[in-house]
């Protein structure tokens, strides 16, 4: 089995979060919406540089501040199918413009009211980080 460390953005708005979905049927976790991040390039940069090139890539957004606020790890296939060993670093980041546009592996992106997450298919580390903060 293989270990993937992840790097995932908490970005807030208006009382709003920023989600990403993937293209659909493609793993890990189709069809569900996910924090902004993504894999770090390990040996090549910091999980805090990853988190900023994250950023940039799937929304466009430059990253101004960055907070650790959490890990997790979960068990998932793959876009290969492989089993993988996911750790997550979670951060809490503030950005310098407000207009996000998908990019790079991210088909749609949204701005979610806190009260309403609990009504999209998160994927399953967003839904129990979610749960363990209170907001679903």
């Amino acid at each position: 089995m293989k270990n993937r460390v992840v790097v995932t953005a908490i970005i807030e708005k208006d009382d709003k979060i920023l989600m990403g979905k993937k293209t659909g049927n493609v793993g890990p976790y189709p069809n569900t919406w996910h924090l902004i991040g993504g894999g770090v390039n390990l040996g090549e940069e910091s999980a805090m540089d990853a988190i900023k090139r994250e950023i940039e890539e799937e929304t466009g957004l430059k990253v101004k501040e960055v907070e650790r606020v959490g890990f997790d790890e979960d068990f998932e296939t793959d876009k290969h199918g492989e089993m993988t060993h996911y750790i997550f670093l979670i951060y809490k980041t503030k950005i310098t413009s407000k207009v996000a546009l998908p990019g790079d592996d991210i088909i749609k992106l949204e701005w979610i009211d806190k009260s309403k997450l609990k009504e999209f298919p998160l994927t399953r580390p967003s839904a129990k980080y979610f749960k363990e903060i209170g907001l679903i």
